[in-house]
């Protein structure tokens, strides 16, 4: 029986638009405020969980809430199953769009919301790909398991808890990054890096408090500094030459006459690549360095220009490492915090690629972050994640890639961490396409409709080869 693919998902784009409309309505940001043993995300997160799960009973299939960190939609009979892992939650979105982050638009052939490709769209793809399969009534050898977490922008502790109370698939893919096939994804390095307060500081100006960032996979676009000062003119006037000279976007307030806030944005992008994005933080930073600060107002102003500022890859930090799999490891200042009383803090995320030490770089940054008088108070890591070219899975999801697109589906090794990194026989698979812009994290972030409707076919195709395999 010979099915095809594109065409079942091009005859259900109508009702699929509007499920994935109602889910991308759902401001499913981790909201610990609202938190409870019902839903540990925060509520609107536990809404966007419910809201696919009722979709998936609704169709028919097997479902399963797992104490509202995960759930499953599931099609099938088998002791094996095949796991599909994507997720509800989604990051903040600040700045100016150009239509409300969560009241889905269509124009020009495509999507715009926060999650439209990171990742409700490709969830809502793969769970068409699943009615596709059950309603063509094909026969398939295992089950197949749509996996929906809920903090995969937070830590993964969702994923985690699903592995305490679940089997592992015997292999799968999230549809949370790229086509073809992302065989290899970078581990992490998360710190925190403290500094205390420093009232009694003499400077002529004083850092009364400083902000920048939402999330330490976001690159922060929109800084904020208030400042005591005795010449607030003098340093706003400089503080416009500096945007001017430096291409950046900036303001100021007045807020008394020995009081001024001042205002600096940047441009978000995924915490994965900090090169392509303009650190609003640390933009503002690298002006303030050249103020009359001291104490640790200058010690923390200092340590980001010195350490940070234009440095995505970690070479003054003495982290710099890259080899041919994955390449660079990376490193993004994703929350700058400072008060003049309180103290402040920075975050790091570290995209780190095959053979770097986690002890090492601590002992690294640590050893450069005590020369500034800050701290490293929190730290954890994950190993980078690698699946050999040849396992069967691989080359079944390159042939479904490249029989629904007809292009050569060479691997990809990518910086972000998918879900696909905590299972040993998973990997990342879709739904961006070569060449497109890639819009996670960012203002105004889309996903191409046709692309959208493509990725139901090959995941459809993927599935239905995937279930046919035989282990040795």
């Amino acid at each position: 029986m010979t099915i095809d693919w594109l065409n079942e998902a091009k005859k259900r784009k109508g009702p699929f638009l509007e499920d994935l409309k109602g889910l991308l309505r759902i401001p499913s940001v981790k909201d610990v405020d609202s938190s409870s043993p019902q839903y540990p995300m925060g509520q609107k997160i536990g809404e966007a969980l419910n809201y696919v799960l009722e979709l998936g009973k609704n169709a028919g299939f097997t479902t399963k809430n797992l104490d509202g960190y995960a759930g499953y939609i599931e099609y099938g009979d088998s002791e094996d199953y095949i796991g599909v892992l994507a997720h509800v939650d989604v990051v903040p979105a600040p700045g100016e769009w150009t239509t409300p982050p969560f009241e889905p638009t269509v124009r020009d052939g495509k999507i715009f919301a926060r999650g439209a490709i990171d990742d409700k769209g490709p969830g809502m793809a793969a769970f068409y790909a699943l009615k596709i399969l059950k309603e063509s009534g094909l026969p398939i050898k295992k089950r197949i398991r749509l996996i929906f977490g809920t903090d995969e922008e937070s830590g993964m502790s969702c994923v985690k808890h699903y592995l305490k109370v679940e089997p592992e698939p015997i292999f799968g893919f999230s549809p949370d990054a790229d086509f073809p096939v992302v065989h290899a994804e970078k581990g992490q390095i998360n710190v925190k890096l403290t500094i205390s307060g420093d009232a009694s500081s003499n400077g002529a100006e004083q850092l009364l408090s400083f902000s920048a960032g939402d999330r330490v996979n976001m690159v922060p676009g929109q800084a904020v500094a208030v400042i005591r000062t005795k010449e607030p003119q003098r340093l706003a006037a400089a503080f416009t030459a500096f945007c001017q000279a430096h291409h950046l976007t900036g303001s100021f307030e007045q807020l008394s006459d020995s009081q001024i806030s001042l205002t600096l944005y940047g441009k978000t992008v995924h915490g994965m690549e900090p090169q392509n994005g303009i650190n609003a933080g640390l933009e503002c930073l690298y002006f303030l360095r050249e103020l009359h600060f001291d104490g640790h107002d200058r010690a923390f102003i200092d340590f980001a220009s010195d350490c940070l500022y234009h440095d995505p890859f970690g070479e003054n930090l003495g982290i710099a490492h890259q080899e041919e799999v994955l390449g660079a490891l990376t490193v993004n200042a994703g929350v700058l915090q400072y008060n003049y009383e309180n103290g402040g803090s920075i975050f790091l995320n570290i995209r780190r690629p095959l053979g770097i030490d986690f002890e090492r770089t601590i002992k690294t940054i640590t050893e450069k972050a005590d020369k500034y008088g800050l701290t490293v108070t929190e730290k954890r890591g994950s190993e980078p994640h690698y699946i050999p070219a040849d396992h069967p899975m691989i080359t079944t999801l390159q042939e479904a890639y490249q029989k629904l697109t007809g292009d050569e589906p060479e691997l990809l090794t990518s910086g972000g961490a998918t879900y696909a990194s905590l299972m040993k026989n998973c990997v990342a698979y879709g739904a961006g396409f070569p060449g497109k812009p890639y819009t996670a994290h960012q203002i105004d972030e889309y996903a191409e409709i046709d692309d959208l409707i493509k990725a139901i076919a090959i995941y459809a195709q993927a599935l239905w080869g995937l279930s046919l395999i035989t282990l040795k």
